[in-house]
């Protein structure tokens, strides 16, 4: 029954994450605490099922096309740089107090998003440069370090305002980097001891199935349904972190 709860929840949590980029954490982390597990194993778990799951999401979203790999590196490496300044910080900074000015940062974002209905429906000319959006990626990094959800909805409109892509694009674009900056973290909670076998194998397993359909249907069904999910999952995220729920 437990390992069958575990796998239902990351199913159901990444297939609703490879849509829409609010990030799957927001779903398990609660249900995981609920079910006994420490925060750090609960992290720890949740970065696994990203670090396996984000690649598969990717492919099915980039399939055909040719990746800016300049810009990717650039984005990996100064992302990683964040994730560790983020870890230093955050031992200064009261976590609560950050999470609610997230949470009004996201809804802001989700805002501009529905303001602009063309923006990421088709692909457009860069305004920034590669060396600029890869910096960009540094505040990314820090905010991954700690909690991660909604780290799709930043990334993916970053790509979409600074390069111009396609919204379908700028979430594959983020799963490849993504998968780099969770097996970063995985190395950094296991090396502490903090991985679980009864949380992780369960977790992956489910968490991979629901990537792989939920990616396939996001490509699919298209730009619609993505942005849908993208302002309705995003709006619900940035809400439950401002008001503290």
């Amino acid at each position: 029954m437990h390992f069958m709860i575990v796998f239902a929840v990351a199913f159901l949590a990444s297939l609703l994450s490879s849509m829409s980029g609010a990030g799957a954490a927001m779903l398990t982390t609660p249900v995981w605490l609920s079910l006994g597990f420490p925060l750090p194993v609960a992290i720890a778990s949740n970065q696994m099922n990203g670090a396996a799951w984000t690649l598969i999401a990717a492919r099915n979203y980039l399939r055909g096309r040719a990746l800016d790999w300049p810009l990717i590196r650039l984005m990996v490496c100064f992302g990683l740089g964040g994730a560790y300044v983020g870890t230093l910080v955050m031992r200064n900074v009261d976590e609560q107090i950050l999470k609610r000015a997230i949470g009004f940062i996201i809804i802001a974002l989700v805002a501009a998003v529905g303001l602009n209905p063309t923006l990421g429906r088709t692909e457009a000319e860069p305004r920034l440069s590669r060396r600029t959006t890869g910096a960009l990626a540094f505040p990314l990094g820090v905010y991954e370090s700690f909690f991660g959800s909604g780290n799709g909805l930043f990334t993916s409109f970053l790509l979409s305002k600074a390069r111009g892509f396609p919204l379908l694009t700028a979430l594959g674009y983020y799963y490849v980097i993504a998968f780099f900056w969770n097996c970063f973290a995985v190395a950094v909670y296991a090396g502490a001891g903090f991985a679980d076998r009864r949380l992780m194998i369960p977790s992956t397993a489910g968490s991979m199935l629901g990537a792989y359909l939920g990616s396939r249907v996001g490509r699919r069904t298209g730009y619609r349904l993505v942005r849908t999910l993208f302002l309705a999952l995003g709006g619900v995220l940035g809400l439950k972190l401002a008001l503290g729920w």
